[in-house]
């Protein structure tokens, strides 16, 4: 400037990555984009499932040759205690019996197709699918920020089948989710993985009936080219969705979570299934140990039939039952229970390994069951402690990841990341834009993402500093007393009035709409350095009043006293 000071201005820009662009990506680099021919097809039902119809027939008839095999064998046993049964004394009565239990099941119409390899480690991180908070703009903030494997929101198996675009928008997904995860070659034990085709982003969808479940699979493996796996939910404690007979009522009929998790398999092609669940539905009786078991090995009637493992690449345990929903801490002695079971069974995969009793690579992909933990993480260190003391693969993280979004960066770095307010509000800046980008900057656009912010402020403000701590690491389902932060801006964010978060909104809103439309040096001082408004130079003052008549002819609300008090107030 003419007096020598600097002024700092906002660039935008892109890195060239030196990359060829994805295929199937948008202009606005989102991936997973449906047609409207698609859509328009699943309404009038034009659009066909020919795996899942058939599987679906198959289910329904060897449900009744179960159910007939059950009867002869109730049978067989009350004639035995009577004394009626007569035995060949060469045992040939019992092996015309077996060959005989052999051949009154029929065979499943089509096998699993051969899956793509995937991988969970300590360094892969997992977001969890976050049903509203979990949307594109959030996922693509933690990517940035370290997160290595991501879930969309849980999205209803049925609208999806119907092609309601509301559904279908849950399936969206940013190019940077489309990216290969983090890979420690030296800690992998699985065959011929390739992580340069490997992704970040998979789709998480919930179901009350077989063929719901396959349709919507089959459907997803069409239409939704970069899908890193398809995963089941069985851990949705919501009543609407409890009531219908998925999400976690499907803890309680494990011989359908079975058919569905197989069937599922069975259609998906090379996408990989995995599932999500929850210690079981009521408090003090938890069976989710004998279910991951029934997804390991496979239940009694699978068994019976021939068949082998489900096929269930991935498991997700949540540490609380249904009835708890978030209160209580998570009860990761449980979660080590179960982990240990499956430790067992990859040890028996691997000791059958390259011999005839080996586990058939389409019924069991990887040639291992990962086991994945979730409920209070929280930081670093409740991470590594996860992972070290529960014997789990990876951990999946929540509402950590929704109140300190850099707790991937954390994990990453091994250390506590004390962020100052300014980056804090950076971050949320961040986020408006990529909320604009997402849902447009029209009237519509603007109010979603002014509802999906607010909502993660309700979150985010539960964040204590780590500057301030009197003892660390911070539990999740602590509540300190009031507290004052650093400075006001510190102190603001960290409010619970929802006034104060309407103001955040306001301050970002007003920074988001400076950006789209100018490069404004007010802005880069504001979220980096907050300067005192007497050092603004005349030009700023002339460009704020620019920006004010702007604002005014596009009706954006922009709250430049707001803002200005802010900047008072951090210089």
């Amino acid at each position: 400037m003419e007096d020598g000071r600097k002024e700092l201005v906002l660039l935008e820009f892109k890195i060239e990555s030196g990359k060829p662009p994805l295929p199937g990506v948008s202009e606005n680099g989102t991936i997973n984009e449906i047609s409207t021919q698609a859509k328009s097809d699943l309404m009038k039902r034009r659009f066909k499932t020919p795996k899942a119809d058939k599987y679906t027939a198959w289910i329904d008839t060897n449900g009744k040759e179960l159910e007939e095999q059950t009867r002869r064998d109730a049978q067989m046993r009350r004639s035995e205690v009577d004394g009626d049964g007569l035995e060949a004394p060469d045992g040939s009565g019992e092996k015309a019996a077996l060959e005989d239990n052999r051949a009154r099941f029929t065979e499943p119409p089509l096998q699993p197709s051969e899956k793509r390899r995937i991988y969970f480690g300590p360094e892969t991180p997992v977001l969890a699918p976050l049903t509203t908070q979990g949307n594109l703009p959030f996922r693509r903030l933690c990517v940035g920020l370290g997160a290595q494997v991501t879930y969309s929101e849980m999205a209803m198996g049925l609208p999806l089948i119907q092609g309601q675009k509301s559904e279908w928008a849950l399936m969206r997904a940013h190019e940077s989710e489309a990216t290969p995860p983090s890979f420690n070659s030296s800690d992998c034990v699985v065959k011929v993985y390739d992580n340069a085709k490997d992704i970040k982003f998979g789709a998480q969808i919930a179901a009350n009936k077989p063929w719901q479940a396959l349709k919507t699979t089959e459907v997803l493996s069409q239409l939704c080219p970069h899908l890193r796996v398809i995963d089941l939910n069985c851990g949705c404690p919501i009543d609407l969705v409890f009531r219908t007979g998925a999400g976690s009522a499907l803890l309680d009929s494990q011989g359908k979570l079975e058919k569905i998790v197989r069937g599922m398999n069975a259609v998906s092609g090379e996408i990989p299934v995995t599932v999500k669940i929850r210690m079981g539905t009521k408090d003090n009786k938890p069976n989710a140990l004998k279910l991951v078991d029934r997804l390991v090995y496979g239940g009694e009637e699978a068994l019976r039939s021939g068949e082998g493992p489900c096929g269930a690449a991935a498991i997700t345990l949540h540490g609380r039952s249904r009835q708890q929903r978030y209160t209580k801490n998570a009860d990761w002695n449980y979660i080590s229970d179960c982990a240990a079971l499956i430790k067992e069974y990859n040890e028996k995969g691997n000791d059958l390994a390259d011999t005839v009793r080996e586990a058939d690579g389409r019924s069991q992909a990887n040639g291992k069951v990962y086991f994945l933990g979730n409920g209070d993480c929280y930081s670093h260190v409740d991470y590594q402690t996860h992972i070290e003391e529960a014997k789990v693969d990876s951990v999946m993280i929540a509402r950590g990841a929704l109140i300190k979004p850099w707790i991937f960066e954390e994990i990453q770095q091994g250390q506590y990341v004390d962020k100052s307010a300014s980056e804090r509000l950076r971050l949320v800046e961040q986020y408006v834009r990529y909320g604009l980008e997402t849902w447009g900057s029209d009237e519509m656009g603007v109010g979603t993402t002014r509802r999906f912010l607010l909502e993660w402020l309700s979150f985010a403000y539960r964040y204590v500093p780590v500057g301030i701590l009197e003892h660390l690491p911070p539990k999740l389902q602590d509540r300190p007393p009031a507290w004052r932060g650093r400075n006001d801006l510190e102190t603001l964010l960290g409010s619970d009035n929802y006034k104060d978060w309407i103001k955040i909104r306001y301050i970002v809103q007003a920074c988001a709409c400076w950006v789209s439309t100018t490069n404004c040096a007010v802005v880069k001082c504001f979220l980096d350095q907050p300067t005192r408004t007497s050092t603004f130079s005349q030009s700023t003052s002339r460009t704020v009043m620019r920006l004010k008549r702007r604002a005014k002819r596009r009706r954006c609300i922009c709250y430049i006293l707001d803002i200005t008090t802010m900047v008072r107030q951090c210089g």
